[in-house]
């Protein structure tokens, strides 16, 4: 049986066939195109077409709900896992073409009156394809790629052919995360450790999985976070993502050298390794809070407490801010007599530097960025790091934060004069300090997290409430314990791409030293290694202001 709109057209066209034109009228109808001139003998009727290209991150293909972060030179080039011994061949990315006119759109049957010839050219040479249906399937290189389609519409009396011409741009997004535990995602692994181990980002290769493992590497975290941003962001671009980040990296031990402890390659050198020359499109990296001692400034700044030593406790201070400008970690304090009742404190010189130091940082990223000039990169952002202290919308600092590390006693904490002094002795002259490096090498600067973080999302700020569950709400008030019930206050986002609670009044952007023994272990909060660093919520602020960037730069 012929369709109405088949039988109007065979009709129409019977009528005026001497002309041709008034078929071919029809046709511009039936696609939705205007004439140009209802007087003109050739009237301009266009296919189109559009692409679209496979999702290459934020995949979960064993279907454990956690994503695959695939570090290895098969991934980058989109090859078979295992397929490259050598050398990778060059990437090919996955493009679905579609074309219109469809069957569908002009009324026709499903098939046999359409019929599709594309001839695409591009930089590895050309090729023609004919299809019954409207879609085709290619592996092609980057590139730009000229595409001229030629739809055949078969008519009783004849035919018409409908043709489209214009670019293919095929791109896939190479995105490289390098940096220390404030990229990886430390203190929010995947999946909560429950009564077993804590699990961190997944891959289908052991070795890597077992990479993200000893690095605390996490799918929560910002660049993670960043690269699902841009996959999700475009069907026409995909994304390829590495992550390299570590917990405890330096720039000297973790991105130049081996780090020490675990046995974690140099991050620059899985690079090279990994991406085998194929150019990055955005290096993220997030790096120099260890390399001034953060870790040893907080231990420091929790034991200190004048009233437990009230000889020695200025001090014991006093050697914090040196030893995080010189890197010489090996000062003491000596308790000084002069009889009868005259006790005091004076500081003992330390011997060894082991650490760069706010003094030797811009000569570390000086030689991070000579080792960055052997590999060939568009764009390298520089993150900022964000500050713990504001308690208040209005930037209000913490009455005190990290009282719960020797939980349940509290004797021990950072208060809020210390809080200022780590910030102006510490935090600030850091961001300056990667400011400075960004400006002087023309890296991306992120800017603006730690402004962001103060206002109302430090430590001491309220945890997140996803809502608890119906147990934790039933129990007497004296009972209820948050840290039992992760669900209410952590959100791993796995397939969930969004942030919520950001834009709510303060809620803590942080994982406390609570939050983080029941999330990952261990038990005593004093030797878990999550403590201080952001949250889901955190990384998605940053993720944001890193995209924030690089559109303003465009």
């Amino acid at each position: 049986m012929i369709s109405v709109p088949v039988l109007r057209w065979l009709l129409l066209g019977g009528r005026h066939r001497a002309s041709g034109l008034a078929g071919v009228t029809l046709v511009t109808a039936m696609l939705g195109v205007a004439p140009a001139s209802s007087t003109s003998q050739e009237t301009p009727v266009r296919a189109s077409f559009d692409w679209s290209t496979d999702a290459r991150f934020g995949l979960d293909a064993n279907g454990d709900g956690v994503i695959e972060i695939e570090n290895t030179p098969e991934f980058v080039h989109n090859r078979a896992p295992g397929s490259c011994p050598g050398t990778c061949p060059p990437l090919r990315v996955a493009i679905k073409l579609f074309a219109q006119p469809t069957s569908g759109a002009v009324g026709l049957p499903a098939s046999g009156f359409l019929s599709y010839e594309w001839r695409i050219s591009g930089p590895t040479g050309s090729g023609v394809y004919h299809r019954t249906g409207p879609g085709l399937d290619l592996f092609l290189p980057e590139g730009d790629h000229e595409i001229d389609l030629r739809v055949r519409v078969r008519l009783p009396w004849g035919s018409v052919t409908l043709r489209s011409r214009g670019t293919m741009v095929v791109d896939d997004l190479l995105v490289v995360a390098i940096g220390d535990s404030y990229a990886s995602g430390e203190g929010s692994p995947d999946v909560a450790r429950g009564d077993g181990v804590a699990r961190w980002a997944d891959s289908l290769d052991m070795g890597v999985r077992e990479s993200h493992s000893l690095a605390h590497r996490s799918s929560v975290g910002w660049p993670a976070r960043m690269a699902l941003a841009l996959e999700d962001g475009s069907r026409r671009t995909s994304v390829t993502f590495v992550d390299l980040a570590a917990s405890g990296a330096r720039i000297d031990r973790g991105l130049l050298q081996p780090r020490n402890g675990p046995a974690i390659p140099a991050q620059l050198d899985e690079v090279e390794r990994i991406v085998q020359g194929r150019a990055i499109d955005l290096l993220l990296v997030q790096v120099g809070g260890h390399d001034v001692g953060f870790s040893r400034v907080i231990r420091a700044l929790v034991e200190s407490d004048p009233q437990l030593n009230p000889f020695c406790y200025e001090t014991k201070i006093a050697n914090v801010w040196a030893s995080a400008a010189d890197g010489v970690w090996d000062r003491g304090t000596r308790i000084t007599y002069d009889p009868p009742f005259d006790f005091g404190c004076e500081p003992v010189a330390g011997t060894r530097s082991v650490t760069p130091g706010l003094d030797g940082l811009q000569n570390a990223f000086t030689r991070l960025a000579s080792r960055l000039q052997r590999i060939e990169i568009e764009q390298v952002l520089l993150v900022e790091y964000p500050d713990p202290t504001g308690g208040s919308p209005d930037g209000g600092p913490c009455d005190e934060i990290l009282g719960d590390v020797t939980a349940p006693f509290g004797f021990h904490e950072v208060d809020s004069n210390e809080q200022a002094a780590a910030v102006a002795r510490l935090l600030d002259p850091l961001n300056r300090l990667l400011q400075d490096a960004a400006a002087g090498n023309g890296w991306t600067w992120v800017g603006g997290v730690a402004s962001t973080y103060s206002q109302g999302h430090g430590y001491c700020a309220p945890w997140p409430n996803y809502g608890y569950p119906d147990e934790f709400e039933d129990a007497p008030l004296l009972f209820r314990r948050r840290l039992n019930f992760p669900e209410g206050w952590y959100r791993p986002p796995g397939h969930y791409r969004s942030s919520p609670l950001l834009n709510q009044g303060p809620v803590s952007w942080y994982r406390t030293a609570g939050q983080s023994a029941a999330l990952q272990g261990p038990s005593p909060r004093f030797l878990t290694s999550g403590t201080l660093h952001p949250n889901e919520l955190g990384h998605g602020v940053i993720a944001l202001l890193a995209l924030t960037a690089i559109a303003a730069g465009d």
